[in-house]
């Protein structure tokens, strides 16, 4: 590759360098305005296993109460998990942490503070997608500093 070549690759890496860092730091921003808006309510695990199976999908029935206002809530959320067998969908469940008579603090939808939402936190399954662009953006941005660099300079 000649040295302009070389050069205007290194420029065009550097640029979507730029744009995929940007991206993926204001992509992490909505899910972080979300938990820092959302208010905090302890609630105890009633149930967390199995609920449903089909061939190459479980459902994973997580049962929650805690005390509001108004008295007593309680509420199930149903998660899909595909996987080939049941240990496998044990292994890649979300909620498989929670345990069932354990309390743990949830935050609550910034909308509607009766909805439970157990899986948003800071997180690999909020945050990961965002974390891997950013660092995609910053390896763009050196391989493309990179290659400028080494060219020399066009002088016309």
């Amino acid at each position: 590759m000649d040295d302009a070549k070389r050069r205007v690759a290194g420029k065009v890496l550097t640029y979507l360098g730029l744009f995929l860092t940007g991206a993926g730091m204001l992509g992490g921003l909505q899910p972080h305005l979300d938990i820092a808006r959302s208010e905090k309510v302890m609630a105890q695990v009633t149930g967390n296993d199995i609920a449903y199976r089909q061939p190459g999908l479980f459902g994973f029935r997580l049962q929650l109460k805690w005390t509001a206002v108004e008295g007593e809530q309680r509420t199930n959320i149903t998660t899909p998990v595909r996987a080939a067998d049941e240990t496998a969908a044990r292994r890649t469940y979300r909620g498989r942490h929670l345990e069932v008579g354990q309390t743990y603090e949830f935050s609550t939808s910034p909308g509607d503070p009766n909805r439970l939402q157990p899986f948003l936190a800071y997180n690999w399954d909020t945050f990961g997608r965002f974390l891997l662009i950013t660092l995609a953006g910053f390896l763009a941005f050196a391989a493309g500093m990179s290659l400028a660099r080494r060219a020399p300079a066009v002088s016309e």
